[in-house]
């Protein structure tokens, strides 16, 4: 990557009829944003491609398309297509990020792709990606699968050549991961996906992590070595990420009841949620600046970060940027 500054969309994750996509992603804009992505679950929220397709039609955006997109429930071909359809619409303007789509199958009750299953939709998916482009002058946006595990990553990167990040805020784990995804392709598009929130107090931090712990705790125990979980402590991560109701993904329901245990949420939070003020996100981020990290998507899940997208984003920019004021 080139010395650009890494951009930035928030990914809108909220149900039908919950509020106004268009309005929600013209009210991003305005805070700051280049773009937003929009969240694929059948059962849950609007058809990510339309309502992409709305926003890059009726707003400003540099970049719209679905984060994520679950290949475990829609074809590779039937995706690229309707990528391609978008593509040649808003040339250059389009993002597509996709993976297994648990919550998405969950939800239709559908068994989850085995990763060696995984690889064969991704390769599938880059296939025709390639046959359409050939239809397309203006190219596709950013094409990225998402990841959270070495393993992952490194398939992800070898075959889409573009990578969304999903390990964390840990800036060692996060360069640990961009690690991999080049050992296997040096040129991979390295993005990250980032749950953050300006915050005031503890209990503000607390409140806005809750409802998205549980996918967290999920994928710390798929990979707890690489998380720096003790064996001990991976049981009690694991109950966590058993509670969450994935029938209420992205909303404030979506945790589900269990037995309190603040250590191991104060454990997962810290991990995988960027809390408190500016300073402090922007301070947590400052290690990565130099790692060419061409983009990042921020949570739409976190509790608060609509009403505060202003402050975050400017924070995550200024953590990210790589020419740093003097201290």
């Amino acid at each position: 990557m080139s010395g650009a500054e890494p951009r930035l969309l928030l990914n809108l994750a909220r149900p039908h009829g919950v509020l106004d996509h268009l309005a929600a992603a013209r009210t991003a804009l305005g805070d700051g944003v280049d773009g937003v992505g929009f969240a694929d679950s059948p059962r849950l929220f609007p058809d990510p491609f339309l309502t992409a397709g709305q926003v890059l039609t009726r707003t400003t955006a540099a970049l719209s398309g679905p984060c994520v997109m679950g290949l475990g429930l829609h074809h590779p071909s039937v995706v690229a297509q309707a990528l391609a359809t978008l593509a040649g619409q808003h040339p250059g303007r389009t993002l597509l990020a996709v993976a297994r789509g648990e919550s998405s199958l969950r939800n239709e009750g559908l068994p989850i792709p085995s990763l060696s299953s995984y690889r064969v939709l991704l390769e599938q998916l880059r296939a025709r990606l390639d046959e359409l482009s050939a239809q397309l002058p203006g190219g596709f946006g950013p094409v990225l699968g998402a990841a959270s595990g070495p393993r992952t990553i490194e398939q992800t990167s070898a075959i889409l050549g573009g990578v969304l990040l999903d390990v964390g805020v840990e800036p060692a784990v996060i360069e640990r991961a961009v690690g991999i995804a080049r050992a296997r392709r040096p040129d991979v598009r390295c993005w990250l996906f980032l749950r953050a929130v300006v915050t005031d107090t503890d209990d503000e931090a607390a409140a806005g992590a809750a409802p998205i712990l549980g996918s967290c705790a999920a994928r710390i125990t798929k990979s707890p070595d690489w998380y720096g979980i003790a064996p001990e402590l991976v049981a009690r991560v694991a109950a966590v990420a058993s509670a969450h109701d994935y029938r209420r993904h992205g909303t404030s329901e979506s945790a589900g009841a269990r037995d309190a245990d603040p250590e191991i949420d104060s454990l997962i939070r810290d991990r995988f949620v960027l809390t408190g003020d500016p300073a402090a996100l922007a301070a947590r981020l400052r290690p990565l600046a130099t790692l060419g990290i061409e983009g990042v998507v921020i949570a739409g899940a976190t509790v608060g970060v609509e009403r505060r997208l202003a402050q975050t984003a400017g924070a995550l920019r200024a953590g990210l940027a790589t020419a740093q004021p003097a201290s």
